[in-house]
């Protein structure tokens, strides 16, 4: 309905259709460009539920503004202080400049601090490890309670959001003082642990390794140069197009080299050209599909 309704979205180069809407499970994300009317997704979204017997849950409903600097600071402040935007929804949640938004797992928004989103997540990582230092475990143990709490519990995050070198440190100093104990100078140093058990290591789990295959997968991903080939590398592609130039040739972007950093979606106006979309365009994101049965 989305898809078919009076919305331009967001035109992705070497794309049939804008971008409008991605959908996983209950969850939608909605973008919008400047000149689209409010109104026409709201009339979707209310013959959505009527069709469904559900109640639209518009308190849920967040909005990360998208486009230049200037514009996103101007919708989130006047959000801020009068609750409303053209015909926007009331007294929804916009997303300030470096406050991220939760969408399926992952943190976007405009000059996001990724330690920052990192932050809770090592706090649990710290909190499980502490419970499992209270019990008398083997070295041997203790490299499998290494890959069940910082292998397990970081792995999704590092794959959508990756993992800053700071944060790679901090976990490195919880998995050196769980397994040798704080207070006390390592016998043994993480790098040989890591090593293989015929190579005299103990296959402990390697942050920097992990994280590297990770990015391999992505590579492997983006260069499947196909039919089937994704939105994001086409996005990428436009990015690359745009940024990388032959020696002795001025980027248009050369300060801002591939783009936004990992988890912002807008910057200046050269950026929101490079994304495909109008500067000023705005993303609905969250709970724009989450609604509560009556």
């Amino acid at each position: 309905m989305i898809r078919k309704a009076e919305i331009k979205g967001i035109n992705i180069p070497k794309c049939p259709e804008a971008l409008r809407a991605t959908l996983f499970a209950d969850d939608t994300t909605v973008y919008l460009a400047e000149e689209d009317d409010f109104d026409n997704l709201q009339s979707v979204l209310n013959k959505w539920c009527s069709a469904a017997k559900a109640k639209f849950n518009m308190a849920k409903t967040e909005v990360i503004p998208i486009g230049s600097r200037a514009y996103r600071d101007e919708m989130a402040s006047t959000y801020g202080s009068t609750g409303a935007w053209k015909n926007f929804p009331k007294n929804v949640r916009v997303a300030a400049q470096g406050v991220p938004v939760r969408v399926l797992g992952t943190f976007i928004g405009n000059g996001v601090d990724q330690e920052q989103v990192w932050s809770a997540k090592i706090d649990k990582i710290a909190a499980s490890l502490e419970r499992w230092g209270k019990h008398h475990t083997t070295v041997i143990g203790k490299k499998h309670a290494v890959q069940l709490t910082i292998g397990s519990m970081s792995q999704f995050l590092s794959d959508v959001q990756r993992m800053p070198d700071q944060t790679v440190r901090r976990l490195n100093s919880l998995v050196r003082e769980y397994i040798w104990g704080s207070g006390r100078t390592p016998p043994v140093s993480l790098d040989v642990l890591h090593l293989p058990w015929d190579q005299g290591g103990l296959g402990l789990l390697d942050l920097e390794a992990r994280n590297e295959a990770i990015l391999v997968m992505w590579t492997k991903s983006y260069l499947d140069i196909g039919r089937n080939r994704q939105m994001w590398a086409k996005v990428m592609d436009d990015i690359l197009a745009r940024t990388v130039r032959a020696p002795g040739e001025v980027s248009e972007a050369r300060d801002r080299h591939t783009g936004p950093p990992p988890g912002e979606v807008g910057s200046e106006d050269a950026a929101a050209r490079r994304l495909g979309g109008e500067p000023g365009g705005l993303l609905a994101a969250g709970g724009s599909t989450r609604c509560d049965d009556l």
